[in-house]
């Protein structure tokens, strides 16, 4: 019962984002950018879903409920191509979706403890099974699979044989450690650790510090990985089948919220600090151009959130005080700008299209107008 809280809890905290403004520059030639909506499509579907996904080769747009139980496939006029519903019963069952995005294609769905169902059209097509028993406590807000050569990559499960106790302090020290991309091959169904964390990592120093939840990106032969909970990226060199850390890039983010560890021996005080107030939180980011855009928000301190109080309206006065923003950075990984504010009705799940537009779905619930439908933006980065 208290793991299913805390993933409930995790599932809440991770789909509860959103955007604003402010400026800073930073390196010797100030340059100033700015996110401008460009066009807005809308989508006949009366009910809230959010964008998560986009298919660059069916150029295909994917949303989805909160809880990924429900999803739309729509094209670049807003036109629903596919609705489906998951059935929690039954030889297609998807009981507990607990990632959901493109792979291929075909709309794929994290669905533990068997692996990542694949879907065309509302049908199951074949799936990824993870070849070993396994366990899964968070969801995963960007769900990143991808192929190269005779193998699959995708976020690695927890091993059945991790043992969970949230309140000692050797689960953590192993659950960091673990790997955080598993490959697999197509063949044989033979797995193999592909990427941990760079023993520089700050997560790596012996303290707690919670559940870190993985995002990450492929440009070409680069993978950049977030943790969520820290402002930085982890840039990898993919090497054959395996991937070789590069570097850490900090993103210099005025007025974050830094949650605090605590150490090893203290591990069931860390939920009690985590909960009096939201740290920030690095949660995408995207090759646009020449430059990498960096999304996230900057957290809700401890005074602020105790001043909302309890949320009676579904978290939205949150999300208000919480906006979305972008940090921009030159293809050497140079910080050129952060702050650069989002529309303020705009979802955290986002994606980038064939003409280089950041795509976002509408918050309804944070605008002043009703509108019928589902409202997507694009969004150009333009710089002045």
């Amino acid at each position: 019962m208290k793991h299913n809280l805390i993933l409930i809890a995790l599932n809440t905290a991770v789909l509860g984002l959103i955007s604003c403004s402010e400026k800073t520059e930073k390196t010797s030639v100030p340059k100033t950018f700015s996110l401008e909506i460009t066009d807005s499509v809308q989508i006949d579907y009366l009910g809230e879903m959010m964008l998560i996904d986009f298919d660059p080769k069916t150029e295909k747009y994917l949303l989805s409920t909160e809880f990924y139980q429900e999803y739309l496939e729509v094209d670049a006029r807003g036109n629903i191509l596919n609705h489906n519903k998951f059935n929690e019963d039954g030889i297609d069952a998807v009981s507990s979706p607990l990632g959901l995005g493109y792979f291929n294609g075909d709309v794929t769905v994290f669905n533990p403890p068997k692996g990542y169902s694949r879907f065309q059209d509302s049908l199951k097509i074949g799936e990824i099974t993870i070849p070993y028993p396994n366990q899964v406590f968070m969801i995963y807000p960007k769900l990143g699979l991808f192929e190269s050569g005779n193998k699959f990559f995708y976020p690695k499960p927890w091993p059945e044989s991790l043992a969970i106790n949230m309140e000692e302090g050797e689960f953590y020290h192993a659950m960091y450690r673990l790997p955080i991309i598993e490959s697999q091959d197509k063949t044989t169904g033979d797995t193999l650790a592909a990427l941990r964390l760079p023993e520089t990592s700050p997560l790596l120093d012996d303290q707690v510090h919670g559940f870190p939840i993985p995002v990450y990106t492929m440009d070409q032969n680069k993978l950049l990985l977030s943790m969520w909970l820290e402002p930085r990226i982890y840039v990898y060199n993919k090497v054959g089948d395996q991937f070789e850390y590069e570097r850490t890039v900090d993103v210099n983010i005025p007025d974050w919220i830094h949650y605090d560890p605590v150490p090893m021996d203290k591990a069931e005080q860390f939920f009690e600090g985590f909960s009096k107030k939201l740290s920030g939180n690095l949660t995408n980011f995207f090759r646009v151009g020449d430059n990498y855009v960096v999304v996230y928000n900057k957290g809700i301190s401890e005074a602020q959130l105790s001043e909302l109080g309890q949320p009676n309206d579904g978290g939205l006065s949150r999300r208000k005080k919480n906006p979305n923003y972008a940090a921009i950075f030159d293809k050497e990984f140079n910080q050129l700008a952060t702050n650069v504010p989002f529309p303020g009705t705009s979802n955290y799940p986002m994606v980038v299209n064939n003409e280089g537009e950041l795509v976002v779905s509408k918050v309804a619930g944070l605008s002043e107008t009703e509108e019928d439908g589902i409202i997507l933006y694009k969004l150009k980065l333009t710089q002045k």
